[in-house]
């Protein structure tokens, strides 16, 4: 309806991808100790204004794995990439019904910029001549 909306939304999602938001500050960054003891606890008497915590993502493998993988741990220790650009191609999925492969070659088409420093140089040309 283009017309203003006011709520809460986590990331990364289809829709943060498809919809320019502005993140509103709550004028205070987060207190883990007043979140533990009050914000997060029901009925808290004495609940203070605090911002939501960011949540961690982690990348864990086995310790086998991590020892016999070395070209995938090197790859598993560069790769990055932030809420942003997953809800980017989420929302290029949802609008193209496609599926993890079609975001995947997607993603690899439209962000060589970011997926490119992951991999070595040769790895790199070999994905983009697949493409």
């Amino acid at each position: 309806k283009k017309s203003g909306w006011l709520g809460y939304y986590w990331a990364p999602t289809a829709i943060l991808g498809k919809y320019e938001m502005t993140k509103l500050s709550f004028g205070v960054e987060h207190n883990k100790a007043d979140w533990d003891a009050c914000t997060a606890v029901p009925d808290c008497p004495n609940p203070k204004v605090n911002s939501y915590p960011t949540s961690d993502v982690f990348t864990v493998v086995t310790k086998a794995f991590s020892e016999k993988a070395g070209v995938a741990m090197d790859y598993m220790k560069t790769r990055q990439w932030d809420n942003g650009t997953v809800g980017k191609v989420l929302a290029w999925m949802d609008a193209n019904q496609g599926t993890n492969e079609d975001a995947a070659k997607h993603f690899l088409e439209t962000y060589p910029d970011m997926w490119t420093k992951w991999v070595a140089p040769e790895i790199a040309e070999k994905v983009k001549a697949a493409l």
